[in-house]
């Protein structure tokens, strides 16, 4: 026992001391513990994802009055700077010429009617749209020019309204004011609402709440027990009850003739309450001036602030959307977005000792184990999360690495303190001194013969029933051992950082690396499944299936959502999860399978990243084990802020595709709603079609394709933009069609599309040509008969008049058709030349086998550029960019088009790789010469761009957007290397 430094404490006082620390740590459930406990479908506000859109991301001002989701899925906000709406995407403002009265004014209040027409409230009255068109909801007389706050419509469909000039009653355009002398205590109305029996109840500034019915005002205040009289909410709830919020009174609760009030001494984190919306689960959200927003569920109060990542404390407006979201309006912090996150995470707000979870472990008695790199070791029982640190006798609290003996006990590895066991009440510390290399741990495992290996930064170690010994066998490990597994055959698995994967097989080592077909060298997991198939997981490069000896790669360009795998893990449904540094993923076995066999082109994975509300991308890897799946299917993953837990079965973005929606269109530079139909005048007339999908909470996720019916024979793929522009239709009848989807499988279609008819020039109508072909042979017959001596000089001159008409449309023609190719505002060519030229470009050089290169250009931050400039010096930016590249195409055969928003590329037939690299660094710095300032640019103080080289000799089993994507992924590698470059 000499080689063991071991805390050999008595049974009873060591489990004492650590249950004393941990209860000390946590004396009662977490949040996220007690919602587990208690069975609560409300998710507790720590698992909420908080979103901030201000003046900069297009809010018109950042003070936010109301909101109102309207039945097709917009969010209306009233601003102090006027009227918005949003998609989840962009804010839409509105002109003074189309929403007088509030698209400069401060809006107060919104409601929607039970026929879809939107009401709004501004401070000199109220309008109301419908449609796409604004009206006056009623005349200023009756306001006195005074502010409207809310509205409130009557089982009956009349609509009253609370204004600073009493209550006004409109049914059907006739309009009733009510003020003092009718019974109101005061005219300074602010809020209204009708309960479930049709009464309306009216908040006042400075009156109380009053209700009306049956024609009589009744007057409730703190004379007769209301608690305020300044009340700034009044919202009714589905059960018949009413809530009302003060400004200084807290919360009040009118059910059945009886006030309940609710106050700070009951939860409520202060009694300056301005706003209420209730959610699809019944909880009932609360505004407050000064401490943010609290939430009553379940008879609790519970509250979110700034300290928790809410953007501010005084709050205007509260709106719960329809997707589980609860939109917050702010007094100067603008528009924030509380959405549950996807999934559940467990970090140090649900309790955890520290977020920089590194590995997880399900005990067979149903503990589950946390390491931290920081906070020591996490237990998880029962609802409940205790904490075992340094001061309870772990040698450090930078732990990395758990297993679970058979025999019950728990090893823990550490970074800096190698290796603890805590069995029957001991706990025991085995360092170098005992034999480990390092006292940097990275994975424990124990085989099939109950042997213990220890994986390390300097190899490996073998535990002997009383301390290590580290493994110098001939071949074995020396470096980073970061992963082990024993497959069905009993050899020994080894992955390391860098050295390849190692093999232990009858007490001798080999080694497989990249010569041998892995990938990558830099083994992160090992997962062998039922079929005895051997998966490895690599930093960066991918993974392998290893199966008979036989070594398949499989890489992210075959369908991988990414190139890391820091553990593998399988489901109940046959799906293998991956984490890596940008979030997690999972593939279909099967589908690996039957790629690795031959039987499958392309494999398709399912990623979860920032866009799924996690609170780290940053998953654990390098230790083990980096992910493991409990009792009931779900997998917990670590990372660096707290474990994400996730259920296979029930995963987000998986319902139906959201509805696509088309917004305007712009002729001219002229926007308008978009109607079913819309008609363009002959020539080239550039038309722009905007357009959106109706989800706010998946609204960065949305893709988009299109289809223009008479041009585009198939869909195309529009990615995330939301705007398509046509620089000259052709003449004709075409339709616009439009789909959204959220995974790329399953999509939703607008109904009715845009019917797009564009109007022929005079000489290319069809009764102008027969009337041309009628005036023609009138000619012909004419002379015939006066002078048939000259038929044939007449013929002659007619042949060449016919031949003369004709080549002019022939010309003519052609100019519309040079048009349909041409970029209007850069003056290159456009997608569809672009592809076309392609096309014919590689089957020539397929059929030469001579070369062909392609350069992708973007210009580097020009959406900063945008912003900071506007969009006439973008459009000169671009002109100014374009010129050089218009410039440079200067080899027959040489084109450069735009290829979308900012993108450009040059298009060289016979060119080799090295001769367009070189060709790109002469855009580039043309580019860069050009001197263009840009303010906003954390490149450099000028315009530059990014370039990405791709060429290939073609052949014909390899489409010709490999080479496009060829360029694409080197121009993403010149941005992610930090832009003004050129990558091939």
């Amino acid at each position: 026992m000499s080689q063991v430094r071991s805390r050999m404490l008595a049974m009873p006082l060591v489990w004492l001391a650590c249950v004393l620390s941990m209860a000390a740590a946590l004396a009662a459930p977490s949040a996220w513990t007690s919602n587990l406990a208690a069975g609560e479908t409300a998710k507790a506000l720590t698992q909420y994802k908080v979103d901030n859109w201000q003046t900069e991301q297009g809010l018109p001002m950042d003070l936010v009055h109301a909101l109102q989701q309207t039945r097709d899925g917009y969010l209306w906000l009233g601003t102090a700077g006027g009227l918005a709406r949003f998609d989840g995407h962009r804010f839409s403002t509105f002109e003074v010429s189309e929403a007088a009265g509030a698209a400069t004014q401060p809006v107060f209040g919104f409601m929607e009617d039970r026929e879809q027409t939107l009401w709004i409230a501004h401070g000199k009255g109220a309008i109301r749209y419908r449609q796409g068109h604004f009206q006056p909801a009623f005349s200023t007389e009756v306001t006195a020019g005074q502010r409207v706050y809310a509205f409130a419509q009557a089982p009956d469909g009349s609509v009253w309204s609370a204004t600073e000039n009493g209550l006004v009653h409109w049914d059907q355009g006739a309009t009733k004011l009510y003020q003092k002398a009718d019974g109101l205590p005061t005219n300074r109305l602010r809020t209204l609402a009708f309960d479930r029996a049709g009464v309306l109840w009216i908040g006042t500034s400075g009156g109380g709440l009053v209700s009306f019915s049956a024609g009589r005002f009744k007057v409730l205040n703190p004379a007769n027990g209301f608690p305020h009289l300044q009340v700034r909410f009044v919202l009714a709830d589905p059960d018949g009850s009413i809530w009302a919020a003060t400004a200084g009174g807290g919360l009040a609760h009118i059910h059945q003739g009886q006030i309940t009030t609710y106050t700070v001494a009951d939860g409520l984190p202060t009694d300056q309450l301005t706003a209420l919306s209730l959610d699809a689960q019944g909880s009932l959200w609360i505004g407050t001036w000064g401490a943010g927003i609290s939430r009553l569920h379940g008879g609790k109060f519970t509250s979110l602030s700034t300290a928790a990542g809410l953007a501010g404390d005084q709050i205007w407006s509260i709106q719960a959307d329809r997707e589980g979201s609860v939109w917050v309006g702010t007094w100067v912090a603008g528009l924030n977005r509380l959405s549950p996150r996807q999934f559940d995470a467990l970090g140090t707000p649900e309790g955890l000792s520290h977020d920089n979870v590194r590995s997880v472990l399900h005990a067979r008695n149903g503990v589950t184990w946390a390491a931290t790199a920081g906070g020591g070791l996490n237990r998880i029982e029962n609802g409940r999360i205790t904490t075992l640190s340094h001061k309870d006798g772990l040698p450090t609290n930078e732990l990395s690495s758990l297993l679970e003996d058979r025999d019950g006990s728990l090893w823990i590895g550490s970074y800096t303190g190698g290796v603890t066991r805590l069995r029957q009440g001991k706990i025991q510390t085995y360092g170098m001194a005992q034999g480990l290399p390092t006292p940097d741990v990275r994975v424990l495992y124990q085989d099939s013969k109950g042997v213990v290996w220890v994986g390390t930064q300097s190899g490996l170690a073998r535990f002997d029933g009383v301390g290590f010994r580290a493994v110098h066998d001939a071949g074995a490990p020396q470096d980073v051992t970061s992963s082990i597994l024993e497959d069905h055959r009993g050899t020994l698995w080894f992955g390391t950082s860098g050295q390849g994967l190692f093999r232990y097989r009858g007490g001798v080592f080999s080694t497989l690396t990249v010569a041998d077909g892995l990938v990558s060298n830099w083994i992160m997991s090992l997962y062998e499944d039922a079929d005895t198939n051997l998966w490895i997981g690599t930093s960066g490069e991918g993974m392998n299936r290893l199966r008979n000896d036989q070594l398949v790669s499989i890489r992210p360009a075959d369908g991988l959502w990414d190139g890391t795998a820091q553990t593998i893990l399988e489901d109940s449904s046959g799906h293998l999860w991956m984490t890596c540094n940008r979030g997690f993923y999972r593939v279909a076995r099967a589908e690996l399978v039957a790629f690795a066999e031959h039987r499958q082109n392309r494999i398709s994975s399912l990623g979860f990243g920032q866009g799924v509300a996690l609170r780290s991308t940053l998953f654990a890897g390098g230790v083990k084990p980096a992910g493991a799946m409990d009792r009931d299917g779900k997998l917990w993953l670590p990372s660096n802020k707290g474990l994400v837990i996730v259920d296979p079965l029930h995963l987000p973005g998986t319902g139906p595709a959201p509805l696509a929606r088309l917004e305007s269109v712009v002729l001219n530079g002229v926007s308008s709603p978009a109607g079913t139909r819309v008609v363009l005048p002959p020539g080239s007339v550039p038309l722009t079609i905007r357009y959106t999908a109706m989800t706010l909470l998946h609204a960065d996720r949305v893709r988009f394709r299109y289809q223009m019916v008479g041009i585009t024979p198939q869909w195309v793929d529009a990615g995330l933009t939301r705007e398509v522009s046509f620089p000259a239709l052709p003449h004709g009848s075409y339709r616009f069609r439009l789909a959204a989807s959220l995974d790329g499988q399953h999509w939703s279609e607008d109904d009715e599309g845009l019917a797009i008819s564009v109007q022929p020039h005079l000489y290319q109508t069809l009764w102008f040509r027969a009337m041309a072909v009628f005036m023609a042979v009138t000619v012909v017959v004419v002379l015939f008969r006066r002078r048939l001596r000259g038929l044939r000089a007449r013929h002659a001159e007619m042949e060449l008049l016919v031949a003369q008409r004709t080549e002019e449309l022939r010309l003519a023609n052609e100019r519309l058709s040079r048009l349909s190719f041409v970029d209007a505002l850069t003056g290159l060519a456009n997608r569809r030349r672009f592809n076309d030229t392609l096309d014919e470009e590689w089957r020539r050089a397929c059929r030469s086998q001579t070369n062909l290169a392609v350069v992708m250009a973007d210009i580097d931050n020009f959406k900063l550029y945008n912003d900071a400039l506007g969009h006439v010096e973008g459009d000169h930016c671009l002109s100014a960019v374009a010129g050089v590249f218009l410039r440079t195409a200067g080899r027959a055969g040489d084109l450069a088009a735009r290829y979308g928003g900012e993108e450009m590329v040059f298009l060289m037939p016979g060119c080799d790789h090295a001769a367009a690299m070189t060709m790109a660094e002469s855009l580039r710095a043309a580019c860069e010469a050009l001197a263009i300032p840009h303010p906003a640019s954390p490149v450099s103080p000028v315009v530059t761009i990014s370039l990405g080289v791709a060429s290939c000799i073609p052949t014909t089993d390899i489409a010709a957007e490999t080479l496009v994507a060829q360029a694409d992924a080197a121009l993403y590698r010149a941005k992610e290397s930090g832009r003004n470059r050129v990558c091939g």
